[in-house]
């Protein structure tokens, strides 16, 4: 297994351009606009324990979403501490609440303290130790953000009683939690203190997944939980995406930490029956709304798709933790693809409204056509419009705290030289200097990568995969791009100046006709985006829609969809019949032009119909 090193994004700071816009929306408007909404819908009551004193309504789960939230703002204090001086004393007050209403015995939770004292720890799916999990990744980032060490400690008394009840006493009536997070907390623990016991209580229930006979989650349904098999037998991904996703990143962990080969292996094939037959062109994950869950390869429908934000975040979280033991492009390849289409999809473009779910498909006409059934038996489809909060409301927060250390994905360092594993203009410090990344690369395909003290003498590069020829010049010259394991290798001196053009373009792109839902369709992309047509440019009924994959040739390109490529082409719209079957030699067409909009901007001018995939003409 190589010694590599994911970048920290404490040693990534943002230079003009549009990542640093998107992190900034995130810490000027999206933290607040959760805040808000969560005060509001008494997700910070939880963490006050006055559920009983002011007769609010409560979940179990809302630990977590508030929990998400302080781990977000403490990412933003590392950079910009000033910034958030409202946010840290807000939390502070939320800390000596916790602190005042934890038990004696260490025992941390507002749901079941407060109205179900009888159920702890007996029901497998009440979330408290995914709720515990999150509070603690939120104490470790506080304490490292601030030194203020209070909620710390707090978290780790919780964790002396969840040891006792689990691994010494055996009280609780379960053994590995219904809902996984608490394993990648608990290393994250593990390393920020030093302390082996929370690595032991991590690798606990890790190993003990699928081995132990656990209380019934979704009608038995082994699949559903990752019940099916132990982590020393994943072959493929199964069950509810989130939870598998963080299943595989806390598996991924322990291999890490014990440089487990056979658990490396295990871990590499269920990334590739991900990304070879379960994932959306967007990058999205979950094929269906039932348990939230993949289903077969290649069983991608496009209305309903599910493709969670969370599950964006954690199909990240997952590729990073892949990196970071294996220098392969696939896992930067999977978080460019995921990065520009279904995480920024996630919310809205005013940084204000989310998405639960990412579709790839939406018509309207198909709303509530089932008029002679009762309103809640009738199709289930995603909602059309963003909102500022859910009923289940796990997405925002997770989208603040990911932006707030979106720095984690730039770089690497492998064998004593940096990798750059996205383009993202931003300066990078490490050991082995200072890197300058400077690029247009979503709009124009170019970035430039400099350093004036540069110690390794040789450095890396990811070549995306949508790049069909790539130019380099280094300091002026043009030099020979050899591409290895999709990575090209430059040897640099102390001061270089590296050029890079990935000649992009527009692309039509076709699934594997496997995939039954996009058989005779394609669909638009341009370098790392993903495109869409919408309703409100091309009329209703898109589906009357079709497009040559050669039209990509002629397209027109214009930078006026918030600093984006909107791309036009000349395509064919069927033509209107009175009759409702006609033979097909009399089907009419007519020439039209067909506007397309990334795929994250979707759904930003009001509701209205969408589509990725579009006939092949």
């Amino acid at each position: 297994m190589e010694n590599n090193k994911i970048v920290s994004f404490r040693d990534v700071k943002f230079a003009d351009g549009f990542w640093k816009n998107r992190y900034e929306l995130n810490k000027n408007v999206s933290i607040g606009a959760v805040r808000n909404k969560f005060e509001e819908s008494a997700r910070f009551d939880a963490l006050r324990f006055n559920y009983l004193k002011n007769g609010r309504a409560i979940h179990y789960f809302y630990d977590s979403d508030a929990a998400k939230w302080i781990e977000g703002v403490a990412y933003l204090i590392e950079h910009d501490r000033a910034s958030q001086k409202d946010n840290e004393a807000f939390i502070d007050e939320l800390v000596d609440c916790m602190e005042a209403a934890q038990r004696d015995n260490g025992y941390l939770n507002s749901y079941h303290q407060q109205i179900a004292p009888d159920e702890i720890f007996k029901d497998r799916n009440h979330h408290e130790l995914y709720c515990a999990g999150h509070l603690i990744e939120a104490a470790v980032a506080y304490d490292r953000a601030t030194g203020k060490d209070k909620f710390l400690k707090v978290m780790e008394k919780y964790c002396d009683c969840i040891y006792r009840a689990f691994i010494e006493e055996k009280t609780a009536a379960f053994t590995t939690p219904g809902h996984e997070e608490i394993e990648l907390a608990l290393m994250k623990l593990y390393r920020h203190t030093g302390n082996k016991k929370y690595f032991d209580m991590a690798k606990f229930f890790l190993v003990n997944r699928g081995v132990c006979e656990e209380p019934v989650i979704y009608d038995n349904n082994r699949y559903g939980a990752q019940d099916d098999v132990d982590i020393y037998h994943l072959k493929e991904a199964n069950g509810h995406s989130v939870r598998a996703l963080y299943l595989y990143s806390g598996v991924a962990d322990l291999a890490f930490e014990e440089k487990d080969e056979k658990l490396y292996s295990c871990l590499d094939t269920v990334f590739d029956d991900i990304v070879n037959g379960k994932m959306y062109i967007t990058g999205g994950v979950g094929s269906t709304f039932r348990t939230e869950s993949f289903t077969v390869p290649y069983d991608l429908p496009n209305p309903t798709a599910y493709s969670e934000s969370c599950c964006a975040i954690a199909f990240i979280l997952f590729a990073l933790r892949m990196r970071k033991m294996k220098k392969d492009a696939k896992f930067g390849g999977l978080v460019e693809r995921v990065m520009y289409n279904s995480l920024l999809s996630s919310t809205d473009l005013s940084g204000r409204a989310f998405f639960y779910e990412n579709p790839l498909e939406i018509a309207l006409h198909e709303r509530n056509r089932e008029v002679a059934a009762p309103e809640y038996r009738r199709e289930r489809l995603p909602i059309t419009e963003r909102l500022e909060v859910f009923g289940c409301s796990c997405c925002p927060p997770n989208i603040n705290r990911f932006f707030a250390e979106l720095g984690d994905v730039v770089a690497a360092i492998d064998g004593g030289e940096v990798t750059i594993e996205q383009y993202v203009s931003s300066v990078v410090s490490t050991a082995l200097g200072t890197i300058e990344i400077a690029e247009n690369y979503a709009t124009d395909g170019k970035a430039t990568i400099s350093s004036t003290d540069y110690a390794a003498g040789k450095i890396s590069v990811r070549v995306p995969r949508w790049s069909e020829k790539v130019t380099a010049t280094l300091d002026g010259k043009t030099v020979s791009t050899e591409i290895k394991d999709g990575y090209a290798e430059f040897t640099v001196g102390k001061s270089f100046t590296l050029s890079l053009d990935f000649n992009i373009k527009p692309a039509f792109v076709a699934a594997n006709p496997l995939v039954s839902a996009d058989n005779g369709k394609i669909a638009l992309t341009y370098g790392p985006i993903v495109y869409c047509v919408e309703g409100v440019d091309n009329g209703d009924r898109l589906g009357r829609l079709s497009v040559s994959p050669v039209a990509a040739e002629g397209a027109t390109l214009e930078k006026d969809f918030h600093g984006f490529y909107s791309i036009t082409v000349d395509g064919l719209k069927d033509k209107a019949q009175k009759a409702l079957y006609f033979t097909a030699d009399k089907c009419g067409y007519e020439p039209v032009r067909i506007k397309f909009i990334p795929y994250f901007a979707f759904a930003n001018r009001g509701s209205s119909d969408m589509l990725v995939w579009i006939r092949k003409a």
